[in-house]
């Protein structure tokens, strides 16, 4: 939705200034104020004198209701409610203009967006927004699964390069040092190791 779109909070706003604008004019007008003070606005002092307190109090009537106006527009926070509700009328139009249509162009079973109570209304738009999350479920479930499928490959793959890496090793043992302890030793090198031995201790 544009910003042109979210009309009722702007439309309220000029209301104010209309009703506000309404309410100055009777202040405004010099008759009706000097016909409330009609001795002393005869006299020329008087007549300043009241004309000057006439716009001053003018002016801070104005400041006074438009401070109040705007706080109560933060209190309640209007604007974002007006301009909700504007996405909600937008939202159920365009859901009623792709409705399908009878004979006679009317929407089959549908009920005019001006008689939509404020519930239906929202109604209608957590059904959208509820439809909107279950989309975006779906989508993250599919990411998610294939981010698993992925992990899935990786880790077969790394157990087939560790199963590989394991056969390797084992062949590597038994070339290098299973067959020589499975080997019986040679009895001419170990006579030759007693010998030696018995030398160095007579040595001793």
């Amino acid at each position: 939705m544009t910003k042109d779109d979210k009309i009722r909070y702007l439309r309220l706003n000029q209301v104010f200034h209309k009703a506000l604008t309404q309410s100055i004019s009777k202040l405004q007008n010099w008759d009706i104020v000097s016909s409330c003070f009609p001795d002393y606005a005869s006299t020329r002092e008087g007549s300043t004198n009241l004309s000057n307190c006439q716009a001053q109090v003018i002016e801070f009537w104005t400041e006074i209701c438009r401070r109040e106006f705007e706080e109560i527009l933060r209190e309640r926070n209007v604007k974002v409610k007006l301009d909700e509700l504007d996405e909600l009328i937008l939202e159920a139009r365009e859901r009623l203009r792709t409705l399908p249509r009878d004979e006679k162009g009317n929407h089959a079973k549908s009920t005019p967006i001006d008689e939509l109570s404020s519930s239906k209304l929202i109604e209608c738009n957590l059904y959208s927004q509820r439809l909107q999350t279950m989309e975006q479920l779906d989508q993250r479930l599919h990411k998610l699964n294939r981010v698993n499928r992925d992990l899935d490959k990786e880790l077969q793959e790394l157990e087939s390069s560790i199963d590989s890496d394991r056969k390797d090793l084992s062949q590597l043992y038994d070339r290098y040092v299973g067959q020589t302890v499975n080997n019986p030793l040679d009895e001419t090198l170990v006579q030759g190791l007693n010998d030696m031995l018995l030398e160095l201790r007579e040595e001793l």
